[in-house]
């Protein structure tokens, strides 16, 4: 048995789980791109690619699959500890 596949999780980049994080909290894009200090493009950049790697279809897909994989805790926006 070869497992040399990773996780959904461990194919994001640092920058998308701050994406998907924040996402989780109830940002807007515009407000993401603020926080992280990337424009209102790249945020969407970053959300596709992380609807695509998480098979997801929207923001709340993701951030419930975030959830399942444990990175993202179920209580309104916290954040689970890594």
């Amino acid at each position: 048995f070869k497992r040399s596949e990773k996780t959904p999780i461990e194919s994001l980049t640092d920058r998308e789980l701050d994406v998907l994080r924040l996402a989780a909290k109830g940002f807007t894009n515009k407000a993401i791109g603020v926080q992280l200090n990337i424009s209102d493009r790249t945020v969407q950049g970053h959300l596709a690619h992380i609807f695509a790697k998480l098979q997801a279809t929207s923001r709340t897909e993701a951030v419930m699959r975030g959830v399942s994989l444990g990175w993202i805790s179920q209580s309104a926006g916290q954040i689970a500890d890594e």
